[in-house]
């Protein structure tokens, strides 16, 4: 029964949080350090970088 609750728990909360994703990501970007973290991780990225940069330079 506690994993069922668990389990419920935890799809409801990703649910929600797909609902409200863009709130989310604006609330996390909003913030200077998380930003800062995000956007390194994601130009760590090849294919990220590499279209990032052609767009930049074009």
């Amino acid at each position: 029964m506690l994993k069922w609750m668990i389990y419920a728990t935890i799809m409801i909360l990703i649910t929600m949080i797909y609902k409200k994703r863009y709130r989310v990501i604006n609330k996390i970007l909003s913030v200077k350090w998380m930003r800062r973290l995000t956007v390194s991780f994601v130009m760590r990225i090849p294919s990220v970088r590499e279209k990032m940069m052609y767009e930049t330079f074009k």
